[in-house]
């Protein structure tokens, strides 16, 4: 576990997090079938760019993500990025929702991606979604999501957790969960036609004392009320990212 005060460590703290997280979902994905992948809801880039990097030069992503309401300009920040690093022969950016895809062709992907994008889909944003990804994933495409699990094991990730419902970027509607479980997400995959499902856990190892659980709020667009109304617990507890849940499966053609 990494605990983190200083509020000016909190970027690059998130950073070492998704660069973590970038070499896990490598490590449990065929790459060898892989050479165009699509990360679902790509933000600002902050799983992209490392993604990118260790990737390399025989596979490209694209960075896809609606980039509008709440989300409004994480596109262009993405694309600032790519620049600067000097990615942008590796990184194509995309903007569109992923329930209706239509700039994305049939069968064109080896893998897809997300981090943290379900929770923003209620089910039956989510069951369209799914369904999207099985219409543009080549036949056995595979596919990584990972979100944060809804089910707090202290005082600092249920504080996290809590913090959800205060937050500035709620889309409308409002989605029912913190996060979908991973036994309603594999049944809905399930459903659609996504075969080989497979549950891993990615440990997030990552704690946050009381400035610095400031600091994460204002980058996630909290509402000023949570932090009034918590004060004391999280001058106490602070905040602790849960374990991720990572969903792999791969596309089944149904008869």
């Amino acid at each position: 576990m990494i605990a983190i005060d200083d509020p000016e460590k909190v970027e690059s703290s998130l950073g070492f997090m998704y660069n973590r997280l970038a070499d896990f979902l490598i490590k449990n994905i065929d790459l060898d079938r892989v050479s165009m992948v699509l990360e679902a809801g790509c933000g600002s880039g902050r799983l992209t760019i490392p993604l990118a990097e260790k990737l390399g030069a025989k596979r490209k992503i694209i960075a896809f993500d609606i980039s509008s309401g709440p989300y409004e300009g994480d596109l262009e920040i993405l694309e600032k990025t790519i620049r600067k690093k000097g990615l942008e022969e590796l990184i194509e950016t995309v903007k569109g929702d992923v329930r209706n895809m239509k700039g994305i062709q049939d069968e064109k992907i080896d893998l897809i991606v997300s981090n943290e994008l379900f929770c923003d889909l209620d089910r039956r944003g989510l069951e369209r979604a799914l369904k999207e990804f099985h219409r543009i994933l080549k036949p056995k495409g595979q596919m990584a999501h990972a979100e944060l699990n809804p089910f707090p094991k202290n005082r600092a990730q249920e504080i996290l957790i809590e913090s959800n419902s205060y937050s500035l970027e709620t889309l409308t509607p409002r989605p029912d969960w913190f996060s979908p479980s991973a036994d309603e997400v594999a049944v809905l995959m399930h459903k659609i036609g996504f075969r080989n499902i497979l549950v891993k856990y990615f440990e997030t190892s990552l704690r946050l004392g009381f400035e610095a659980a400031l600091e994460l709020l204002k980058i996630w667009k909290t509402d000023p009320k949570f932090i009034m109304k918590y004060d004391k617990k999280l001058r106490r507890y602070g905040l602790e990212f849960p374990m991720e849940h990572v969903i792999f499966c791969e596309k089944f053609n149904l008869l």
